[in-house]
């Protein structure tokens, strides 16, 4: 949200639906001074203090004496976390939960500068959709779907609620209704607050108590590849449905939100196959002498 308007006011007259092309690259390159230094201010400010100095506590150098455990290596970790089925199910849910989140991020601007015509402005304040819808999916998901029905019938219904938008949004474009569309968005947006909510509450549903730095780190690290994979799948794979069909902008961006539509539902018959009590059982029999090593 807080971006948008700082896209607003940095384009200032650029935001015009007629402005001129020189506009709209002089607005960018404001954008592209600006920008940068904001973002290493933010994130210097946001680690700042975060970790203390400490001295004193270093191990001694040289070999690791016979009493201490010594830490496995990641892909012997990983090893061991493929003996436990639930656990690999739960990151492939995971992992394809936030590859379609977050596919059609580098898309969805283009879809309604291309198929509607909208300006620089009008397009990035759809993020301000979504950021409402968000905020509206995270609350509706955590004081009541997922008290009523659980976290993983939560995750299906943001599922299914994705798709739906999905699929409004391509009948926005056959239409070229720009509030269809910004309909769309904001129950995208409501959808990701669902399934957001519903995929970190199982996060930390599937782990054990006591014992969770190492599974979360698992975790978690699968979500930041997805996403990342998501975004540059998302702009490659438009890029080749428009060299593919001859330059049919809509078919292309069709192509992009239909995939999305498949993966969502793919995820959310993947979740069918979870199972909270079994990982549980399962980790703490066969899996806790690894986290002892693993975690501090």
């Amino acid at each position: 949200m807080l971006g948008s308007v700082l896209v607003n006011q940095v384009f200032g007259s650029a935001c015009a639906a007629d402005a001129s092309r020189t506009s709209v690259l002089a607005g960018l390159e404001r954008l592209s001074l600006v920008t940068p230094l904001l973002l290493l201010g933010l994130g210097l400010v946001s680690v700042f203090g975060v970790e203390r100095r400490t001295t004193g506590l270093m191990l001694p150098a040289g070999p690791v004496p016979p009493d201490v455990p010594q830490r496995l290596a990641l892909p012997q970790l990983l090893l061991q976390l493929r003996t436990i089925p639930q656990a690999g199910r739960f990151l492939g849910v995971l992992c394809l939960f936030t590859f379609s989140m977050f596919l059609n991020d580098a898309v969805l601007e283009p879809y309604g500068a291309a198929v509607f015509g909208m300006s620089v402005c009008g397009t990035t304040a759809l993020n301000v959709l979504i950021a409402l819808g968000f905020f509206a999916g995270l609350g509706l998901s955590g004081f009541w779907l997922i008290e009523r029905v659980g976290n993983i019938r939560t995750a299906r219904v943001g599922a299914v609620l994705a798709a739906l938008a999905l699929l409004l949004m391509l009948w926005a474009g056959s239409e070229k209704s720009i509030p269809l569309l910004r309909t769309a968005v904001g129950l995208f947006g409501l959808s990701l607050g669902v399934c957001m909510n519903a995929c970190l509450t199982l996060m930390f549903s599937f782990v054990q108590p006591g014992r969770t730095g190492f599974l979360l780190g698992v975790w978690g690290a699968g979500y930041s590849y997805s996403c990342g994979l998501a975004t540059i799948s998302g702009g490659g794979l438009l890029t080749l449905l428009k060299a593919w069909n001859g330059g049919d902008l809509f078919a292309a961006y069709g192509g992009v939100f239909g995939l999305q539509m498949v993966c969502f539902l793919g995820a959310a018959l993947m979740t069918r196959r979870l199972d909270v009590v079994a990982f549980r059982n399962t980790v703490k029999t066969r899996f806790s002498d690894v986290i002892e090593m693993a975690v501090d």
